[in-house]
């Protein structure tokens, strides 16, 4: 995806994969396989997140990010920043007005994952959310999961219907962290 005018974006290939950790039986994701196999593969869940109608566009500006779908459908918009401040205007609005023009959009639904380089600005979000603002539910300020176990957490959260709407899972290489940029930051390094 290349740069704009406020994203370094990346010279490396955003990766998606359809149909991953599908319960053949249920037609659903398993949350736990997913967890699982990222840590198997060395990446750390940080968050499980539910979309409401509107997000941040923003990047990672040091770390690449797994995301999976654990349930949907939802809609990602990649490669641009917003540029008006109106939650409506950033997400539904003009590109090249309201952000910036060049957006990929890409609409998702359980079993999607991505691989997303770091400098890949995404935004994501459900047209069809009751709220505006999407919601963390492992706690911890969506930079860990906060609970003793965290696998059987994930799993709770799948077998007490937590997991709707379009809710994903995302996780970082290693033990990073993430850090969250709007665009712009990165201009003059």
């Amino acid at each position: 995806i290349p740069p704009t005018p406020r994203i370094p974006n990346s010279p490396k290939p955003l990766l998606l994969y359809k149909k991953c950790f599908l319960d053949a039986a249920t037609g659903t994701v398993n949350a736990q396989l997913a967890y699982d196999t990222f840590r198997q593969n060395h990446w750390t869940p940080r968050w499980i997140t539910t979309y409401g109608h509107a997000q941040r566009s923003h990047y990672h500006p040091h770390t690449h990010e797994v995301m999976v779908v654990l349930s949907g459908p939802g809609r990602i918009r990649w490669g641009t920043a917003d540029l008006a401040d109106d939650p409506a205007k950033h997400t539904y609005g003009v590109p090249g007005t309201d952000f910036e023009a060049g957006s990929t959009f890409v609409d998702v639904e359980a079993g999607d994952l991505f691989v997303i380089p770091a400098g890949v600005a995404h935004k994501s979000y459900d047209v069809a959310a009751a709220s505006e603002d999407p919601v963390a539910l492992t706690g911890g300020g969506a930079q860990r999961i906060e609970a003793g176990d965290e696998r059987a957490f994930v799993g709770e959260l799948q077998a007490t219907g937590k997991i709707g709407g379009f809710t994903m899972m995302g996780a970082y290489p290693g033990e990073a962290t993430w850090s969250w940029a709007e665009g712009g930051e990165h201009v003059g390094r």
